[in-house]
């Protein structure tokens, strides 16, 4: 859902359980790297990731507060 605002579109914001960011996380890891979320945050702890460009990386990074 969406609120319309002065000419600006908001999109509905819900905050969600620390279940649900888990799962988000761990979901969104599966689709775009065919990994879960533990084992990408092994890797990204271990420093396998430190080189890449890769743009499903980053996707994936930026949601590791939802998975800690």
């Amino acid at each position: 859902m969406t609120t319309q605002t002065s000419g600006d579109v908001v999109p509905e914001v819900r905050e969600l359980s620390r279940e649900e960011g888990v799962a988000l996380f761990d979901k969104t890891t599966r689709k775009l790297l065919g990994i879960s979320g533990a084992e990408f945050l092994v890797r990204w702890d271990r420093g396998d990731y430190e080189e890449s460009d890769d743009m499903a990386i980053t996707k994936v990074a930026m949601l590791i507060p939802f998975a800690r």
